[in-house]
């Protein structure tokens, strides 16, 4: 199908600032690439055959990205679960209602497209030891092409410390009957466990990458969690594939901080970059705990970093150092990880977060540097594209490129009752819009949303089913298990007790003082 879709306002490219916000204007789609971008009343001239999508009073502006999530669907407040520190949270996640892996997908990229979001990356926590990985893995990306999506998918996998940081000497702190619980998350045949989890790449990137709307990328889900053969498989893997983009969570808890100098007597970043996997396809998840060699370090290799401030205030990490990552040139990208403000996948909402979050680098009237809108949308747009291996298809309205684009209705940001003319459309965006003035969704020039509606998916059915699924409740296994792996949770506080006295957390941002 070939498209006009029109706006008052087109913003082509926030990298361009103010200059890349057309007025009156109008993309040309043919088929799934963008062909032309001109005034509107010139291109509807030029092809008058051309269904015409926009009222004319709408923002034109490029799908949005969540670079960073887990595909939760239904989400973990949902599930029955709250939000306490990580390492808490790895216990007490075991009590969550499951789902079918399809359905779910398709509840999450409903979530996402509904609210703006064209593209979400999801770093699949599911086991890939497990007799049905592949299968698992399997439907989740075909729920997300059924619904239309594009999707960036990377399998986490851990082969060491998925009990605790440091689990081998965890382990010996731990009662007889405890141990037998957890004696398989220990101690297994590490160097087996990961050929069999480039077996499983090797056999999710040759059947789904590049076919439909999906990509398939490299995602080991931690340093500390991967031994250094995985993470050296890992870069061999990425560069053979043409420099595949690798996301692994980074420094995302003190107690990761710890970990890394207690081990190697390093930052973990530093330990990753003596294994030369710091270049310019590392994507660092979350990146709160770094230091400012850390900071330089990324800059000098040109590293990215994804940035998700609503998960990080849900899972008690604190506040990752933005400001300084954007001054010394990090490539900083947007992600929700599941745990947004609203807990509804917003990605608005998170742009809102993170352009408010982060205006308070320094008291110094005139020198204290802050993020504009377009810093902001930058995240969302042409930096998310570029970690998640998209970089020059997606995140701009350009001709060439794919053409994922939505429609943002405007009268309650502009006209409820009444604003300034003189203040650019983008920071009218970003302070006030939501994903619920996103209108019309068109992903891959295909017409997913239109006038708040989906166009060929039934919402209700899907919910529907999620409902009977998760009215199940947990299996009898599942809640066995979890209440055994709850035993552990008194000898895990005992074991984390006094890692982090002594790192040094002299703040980034300065925000008020005992004294």
């Amino acid at each position: 199908m070939n498209y006009i879709v029109r706006g008052k306002y087109v913003l082509t490219d926030s990298t361009e600032e103010e200059d890349g916000i057309l007025k009156e204007a109008a993309v040309c789609i043919q088929g799934n690439e963008i062909v032309e971008i001109d005034d509107y009343k010139l291109l509807k001239n030029k092809y008058p055959d051309y269904e015409v999508v926009g009222n004319g009073k709408q923002l034109l502006m490029p799908g949005l990205i969540d670079a960073h999530s887990h595909g939760s669907g239904l989400t973990h407040l949902q599930r029955g679960l709250s939000y306490d520190f990580l390492e808490n949270c790895l216990i007490d996640w075991a009590y969550g209602i499951q789902i079918d892996h399809k359905l779910n997908s398709k509840l999450c990229a409903l979530r996402h497209l509904r609210k703006g979001s064209t593209t979400i990356h999801h770093n699949d926590l599911g086991n890939v030891l497990a007799a049905d990985a592949v299968e698992n893995a399997e439907n989740k990306i075909i729920g997300y092409n059924e619904t239309g999506i594009r999707i960036i998918y990377s399998q986490g996998f851990r082969n060491k410390n998925i009990l605790a940081y440091d689990d081998k000497e965890f382990y010996k702190t731990l009662p007889t009957e405890l141990q037998k619980v957890v004696k398989d998350l220990v101690f297994f045949d590490k160097e087996a466990s990961v050929d069999e989890y480039f077996d499983f790449f090797d056999y999710i990137y040759t059947n789904f990458n590049d076919k439909e709307n999906a990509k398939v990328i490299l995602g080991p889900s931690w340093i500390h969690g991967s031994t250094e053969e995985l993470l050296n498989r890992t870069k061999k893997k990425a560069d053979e594939l043409g420099k595949l983009p690798i996301h692994i969570h980074t420094l995302q808890t003190p107690h990761q901080k710890a970990y890394g100098l207690k081990k190697h007597g390093k930052s973990l970043l530093k330990y990753l970059d003596d294994l030369n996997l710091v270049d310019e396809n590392l994507v660092c998840g979350h990146a709160v705990f770094v230091t400012d060699e850390d900071i330089k370090l990324l800059a000098e290799k040109n590293a990215s970093v994804t940035h998700h401030p609503s998960c990080n205030f849900a899972v008690r990490n604190g506040i990752s150092p933005v400001v300084p990552m954007l001054n010394n040139g990090v490539n900083v990208a947007l992600g929700i990880d599941n745990k947004g403000i609203n807990d509804d996948e917003d990605i608005f909402m998170e742009m809102r977060m993170i352009y408010y979050l982060h205006r308070v680098a320094g008291f110094n009237l005139a020198e204290t540097p802050v993020l504009d809108e377009f810093d902001i949308l930058n995240m969302a747009t042409v930096n998310a594209a570029r970690v998640c291996g998209l970089e020059g298809e997606v995140g701009k309205l350009k001709p060439g490129m794919k053409a994922d684009m939505i429609l943002v209705d405007l009268d309650e940001i502009l006209n409820q009752p009444w604003s300034a003319p003189e203040v650019n459309i983008a920071k009218f965006l970003i302070t006030r819009g939501k994903g619920d003035h996103v209108n019309t969704v068109i992903v891959d020039g295909d017409l997913i949303v239109q006038d708040h509606e989906f166009v060929n998916i039934d919402v209700n059915a899907i919910y529907e089913e999620v409902r009977a699924e998760a009215e199940k409740g947990l299996s009898s296994e599942q809640k066995e298990y979890a209440d055994k792996l709850a035993k552990i949770k008194p000898y895990y506080h005992d074991w984390y007790d006094g890692w982090v006295e002594d790192l040094d957390f002299e703040p980034y941002y300065m925000m008020n003082s005992k004294e």
